[in-house]
């Protein structure tokens, strides 16, 4: 597999920083946060099973219905 530069602001660079683990590189970052599962490199959660992300989504998603009611009950 070849390799690619790109060019990223101090911003970009600042953020990356923020996510970036003792042990990795900007480019294992960039992968991680990249991955298809929105779970991935969260410490424990990285490691929990199907079901429980699964439970997590769905409580995550009554919050926000529950403050969207109290938004709208507010107006």
């Amino acid at each position: 597999m070849g390799d690619t530069s790109i060019r990223v602001s101090d911003e970009a660079k600042d953020r990356l920083d923020l996510h970036k683990r003792e042990d990795e590189s900007y480019e294992d970052v960039i992968i991680r946060l990249t991955e298809g599962d929105k779970w991935a490199g969260f410490g424990v959660l990285s490691e929990t099973d199907t079901e429980t992300r699964a439970g997590l989504e769905r409580m995550r998603e009554e919050l926000r219905a529950g403050t969207r009611d109290r938004i709208e009950e507010s107006k």
